[in-house]
């Protein structure tokens, strides 16, 4: 599956032509995909919510933009400001994830429920509730008192009803060549960008001839790492001319392997899908034995699994202090 995503990547992001047989089954998506658009916004198929705000943060391409890492920030930052704040995610490639609604608690395992899901209930105060159907899993948490649900990577869930949209994008790739899946990276055309309340750019920057309302920029920073067994915390300063083994099973590894070369270190990413595991046997041979892991990653895996040098990554928001007060102005104001 690696390779054919990679395949795919290609086509998407490096200019290449899409093959005839793609470029038809895209027309056939899209299509497809305006029929049950249509069929929502008909109320042939329902879409409801429960009777507090949700917000839907999510995105127009397939693979990594820096969705959840924003999702975790607001809901931190709404949990800080007093919220209760709940979490819906589909829980995708856990072994329980269901169309049955499930709370996490610390028990929860990545195998079970999926990475995301569990990096979202481990590095938050958010009660997090996997599901399929996330209008089920927003019922559920609205039993639980939560004054706020956020869905993550829910964008194209019509079953649930929002009251704001945030769609993240990451600038090293913007929107590719711009064509539906499988020609392209994209799950609806880009006319969609005219009805979001927020645009966000994972890198501050987009393509010139993007101009739509509420473009917000941010940027995620990798300043500090902390030892996975001694709690330890170093600046990644230190490990400047170092030899790294970096571990990234995320959407867009590339642009980190990228920011922590021009922090000095030289990074050697092992070959890793998204939402994947390694195999422990090839760590045991790998000369280097400082090891760099996300914390996307590291719930996937015991502490044990890894040698002493191993440093998790510390990923920082960094957001203008006027566009967040503009975006929490905007959060907070269908709260209260």
């Amino acid at each position: 599956m690696t390779k054919v995503i990679q395949i795919l990547e290609t086509i998407w992001y490096q200019d290449k032509k899409p093959p005839l047989i793609l470029i038809v089954l895209s027309k056939i998506y899209g299509f497809l995909f305006k029929i049950r658009k249509a069929l929502f916004s008909l109320g042939i198929l329902s879409s409801t919510k429960p009777d507090i705000p949700v917000i839907v943060i999510g995105n127009l391409n397939i693979g990594g933009t820096g969705k959840t890492p924003f999702t975790l920030y607001l809901a931190n930052t709404l949990s800080r400001s007093g919220k209760k704040v709940g979490i819906v995610t589909r829980g995708y490639l856990g072994k329980k994830s269901s169309s049955t609604p499930h709370i996490l608690d610390e028990d929860s395992n990545a195998q079970d429920f999926g990475d995301e899901a569990v990096y979202l209930s481990r590095y938050s105060d958010s009660i997090v509730c996997v599901c399929k159907k996330r209008s089920l899993a927003a019922n559920l948490l609205f039993e639980q008192g939560v004054d706020v649900i956020l869905s993550d990577d829910g964008l194209q869930h019509y079953a649930l009803k929002r009251d704001l949209e945030f769609a993240v994008v990451s600038s090293n790739r913007a929107f590719g060549n711009r064509q539906l899946l499988p020609a392209g990276p994209l799950r609806e055309g880009l006319e969609r960008l005219d009805t979001l309340d927020f645009l966000l750019l994972n890198g501050k920057t987009i393509d010139d001839d993007i101009h739509t309302k509420n473009m917000i920029g941010f940027e995620i920073a990798n300043k500090e790492v902390t030892n996975i067994h001694n709690g330890q915390v170093r600046s990644i300063e230190d490990f400047m001319n170092c030899d790294v083994t970096l571990i990234a099973g995320i959407g867009n590894p590339d642009a980190l392997v990228k920011k922590l070369s021009k922090l000095g270190t030289n990074i050697h990413a092992m070959e890793v899908a998204d939402h994947q595991k390694i195999d422990l046997s090839e760590i045991k041979n790998l000369k280097s034995r400082t090891l760099f892991i996300t914390p996307k990653d590291l719930v996937k895996y015991s502490k044990g699994d890894f040698p002493q040098d191993t440093w998790e990554l510390i990923p920082e928001m960094m957001i203008d202090q006027s566009q967040e007060e503009f975006i929490m102005n905007k959060v907070i104001g269908i709260i209260q």
